[in-house]
């Protein structure tokens, strides 16, 4: 959260391949096959490749869409790796096409934030391209607003690593990470088994604090929850308000729906001087900023971040072999990388056994992907289902009082 040595692949597991999509050939077939082959090598030569084979060869570009700057760098960096490592363990050619990597950055220059006139650059970028074949995007949540529009029309499949905004859509749009409503039910679940009865909700202006809020609003209730605020608060430059609010109404949880920000850490060291037993739940994005670390030790414990994928301990084999590979390579956290590195095994999957003709190989890719069903993968198998992943499981990084974090499921 490897050793230099050589360690087998987990790459992705094949199960499109020809055998999968009922192309076996039977002996008469195959004998047919034979046939026409040495009749091609009687016309045009010995020794050289068919004209169907010729055909085949090229490069097929897949696009990536990252903000490498900002609060989102580190998780940027982590999913390009990993998708690296997968085209790479894949060999980097699928049924005789060369696939090639082509990396974008959307984050802004002047904040370091995702930005959507960015985003749909790179959009339109990929879209212009003859040799786009998929485009794995976006990071943040809600950016895909900008880039499904512009993708879809051009026909081509996205996929997304990391945006868990629940209002994204668009005909060639799928995600492989979880929705931010998913999120919201997994910290009511963690609420419950920790006993909260009262929770207090506040949450900033994103797009991911909305969608958090709304899906806890909406199904508090069914885990013995009661939100005792049920007015929008916002966190503010002056958090004294605030905390006697947090104090009359006896809230046992509070639950920030928001993303980072250099006021959480302020809130979070206040919040621990008034009530030291309150369970606070929020993102694991939290941690990205570099403001977290002036929390304290006491303002930290009883925190509970929530982060999609799951603990290295829960890994499937396939997983723990995925973290070993990328530690050894990169050295660097895994734990957003594993989206990235799903993303890219699932699109070259879906490659395999499309045919040669480039006029409807981007249509008949979108059609296998978004029809995807218990695909193997590094996190367990999924299927996509309305362009959305059956994987929906949310982890915990707990802080006790002492020590270092330390990972927990409900």
């Amino acid at each position: 959260m490897g050793s230099g040595s050589q360690i087998p692949s987990a790459g992705p597991t094949r199960s499109r391949g020809p055998a999968a999509r009922g192309t076996v050939r039977t002996p008469r077939l195959a004998a047919a096959a034979a046939l026409c082959l040495c009749v091609a090598a009687a016309v045009g030569g010995c020794g050289g490749h068919s004209r169907r084979e010729r055909a085949r060869t090229g490069t097929l570009s897949i696009y990536t869409s990252l903000p490498f700057d900002g609060p989102y760098a580190a998780d940027a960096r982590s999913i390009y790796d990993a998708e690296q490592l997968a085209l790479t363990q894949a060999g980097g050619v699928v049924d005789g096409f060369k696939v090639v990597l082509r990396r974008r950055d959307d984050a802004s220059s002047a904040t370091g934030q995702p930005d959507p006139a960015l985003v749909a650059e790179n959009a339109r970028i990929a879209a212009a391209d003859p040799s786009t074949i998929a485009y794995i995007g976006e990071l943040a949540p809600g950016s895909s607003r900008a880039s499904s529009p512009i993708l879809s029309a051009a026909g081509i499949l996205q996929v997304s690593p990391g945006d868990t905004a629940t209002n994204v859509t668009g005909a060639t749009f799928a995600r492989v990470v979880p929705t931010a409503a998913e999120e919201a039910v997994a910290e009511l679940v963690a609420m419950q088994k920790l006993g909260v009865k009262r929770l207090y909700l506040l949450k900033d202006r994103s797009t991911y604090g909305t969608d958090i809020a709304t899906a806890a609003l909406s199904n508090a209730a069914s885990y013995g929850i009661v939100v005792v605020n049920l007015r929008r608060r916002y966190l503010g430059p002056d958090t004294r308000p605030l905390l006697r609010a947090i104090k009359r109404l006896k809230a046992g949880g509070l639950l920030y729906a928001g993303e980072p920000g250099d006021g959480v850490a302020a809130f979070w060291n206040a919040l621990s001087a008034t009530d030291a037993r309150i369970k606070k739940f929020a993102s694991a994005a939290l941690t990205d900023a570099a403001s977290w670390d002036l929390t304290t030790p006491a303002a930290r414990y009883n925190t509970f971040l929530s982060a999609p994928g799951l603990p290295s301990r829960a890994l499937p084999r396939a997983g723990s072999q995925f973290v070993a590979d990328f530690m050894a390579r990169y050295g660097s956290q895994w734990e957003r990388g594993i989206f990235g590195y799903v993303a890219m095994s699932g699109v070259l999957d879906a490659l395999y056994g499309l045919g040669p003709r480039a006029k409807d190989r981007r249509e008949k890719l979108v059609t296998a992907f978004l029809t995807t069903k218990s695909l193997p993968s590094v996190l367990g198998p999924y299927s996509i289902v309305d362009g959305q992943t059956t994987f929906q499981s949310y982890f915990f990084i707990r802080y006790p009082r002492s020590g270092p974090p330390v990972p927990y499921i409900p």
